[in-house]
């Protein structure tokens, strides 16, 4: 009688990922192989170093007028994942015995015609920041100078001209708010054209509204 008590009780217990509770999954779990100390370095370096960056572009986030409405939610999508593609370029001022500072971020991507096709639509629609999945950001060889987050138009037009340099002789095609942050003789220069703006790439009838409503976006980012 006592043993069918133990049964009983040994069977009402919750089981614990096996059928006979812990000793079972503890058996059917492969040990852990520790990670090559060169390797978990290579980790935790590439870890440190995305953990700072996002820090880095948040807090340059925050003090401009044209990403107040974003959510903490919104972080993800924005910078870290094309951060981790290496579509987030941060340049630094100092070296040389001083100390680095950000000077300018260029927020960019390479894309496919359908992706290409989607940020034209919401450029179009006035819809900033542009909205990309995370497999949008590498999808082709379209490239596309989405934002330049910077203190001047002076370090704006640099961050510009640093980022020709990235793409070499390739095209690119800018957001119409990025043609208000840098030296437009610079943009003449470069031969480089907002889209939605004459020799731009036709977006439609509303062009004209979206080029002006991006303009006072970053002119209040200025202010």
């Amino acid at each position: 009688m006592a043993t069918n008590s133990n049964e009983q009780a040994a069977a009402e217990q919750p089981g614990l990922n096996g059928i006979n509770g812990g000793a079972a999954a503890e058996h059917a779990a492969p040990k852990d192989r520790p990670l090559d100390p060169e390797l978990l370095s290579q980790i935790t370096a590439f870890r440190t170093r995305i953990q700072a960056s996002v820090g880095e572009v948040v807090l340059a986030m925050l003090n401009l007028p044209r990403y107040r409405n974003q959510t903490l939610a919104d972080v993800m999508h924005l910078v870290v994942e094309p951060m981790i593609r290496d579509r987030i370029a941060i340049a630094k001022s100092g070296g040389d015995g001083k100390l680095e500072e950000t000077a300018g971020i260029a927020i960019w991507a390479s894309v496919s015609d359908e992706v290409d096709a989607k940020i034209r639509e919401q450029i179009q629609a006035r819809v900033f920041p542009v909205r990309l999945k995370a497999e949008d950001w590498n999808s082709g060889d379209t490239h596309w100078l989405l934002d330049v987050i910077a203190p001047s138009q002076k370090v704006a037009t640099a961050v510009l001209a640093n980022f020709k340099q990235v793409v070499k002789d390739k095209p690119v095609r800018i957001h119409p708010i990025v043609s208000q942050l840098v030296d437009p003789a610079v943009l003449d220069k470069m031969k480089v054209r907002p889209v939605g703006e004459a020799g731009g790439g036709s977006l439609g009838a509303h062009n004209g509204l979206a080029t002006r409503t991006l303009r006072k976006a970053a002119d209040s980012d200025r202010e």
